[in-house]
């Protein structure tokens, strides 16, 4: 095996990781983002592992990896916290309450308040 090549195997490991632990949409069940990473992992490296000569971009790769791993694990949700003002709007300050408990919360997550289980407070 190359050295690309066991690069590349190495990265699409990474990435199957990633799409391992990404969670499912309730909201969207039918555009998910799990399926559409599984969909786009395997179409992506499925001929560069099977054929050398097709080109493969591993910075690109790699960086694509960094940023779906820092969506996953929260980074920018902790970096920009949202606001109670944005949270409770004056206009409607039970919405996103009323929007959390209609995704069916689970009976261990409902001792949390609802805001809490979105958004992390």
């Amino acid at each position: 095996m190359s050295a690309a090549r066991a690069e590349i195997h190495a990265l699409y490991r990474n990435y199957l990781k990633l799409v391992r632990d990404w969670p499912a949409d309730k909201v969207r069940p039918n555009r998910d983002m799990k399926q559409v990473l599984t969909q786009r992992v395997e179409e992506t490296f499925r001929r560069p592992l099977e054929d050398d000569s097709v080109p493969f971009n591993i910075k690109d790769a790699q960086s694509q990896l960094e940023a779906l791993e820092k969506l996953l694990h929260n980074e920018y949700k902790n970096k920009y916290p949202l606001s109670d003002k944005i949270l409770s709007p004056a206009s409607n300050p039970n919405y996103y309450a009323r929007l959390v408990s209609s995704l069916g919360a689970t009976k261990e997550t409902e001792k949390k308040s609802p805001l809490a289980k979105l958004f992390g407070k």
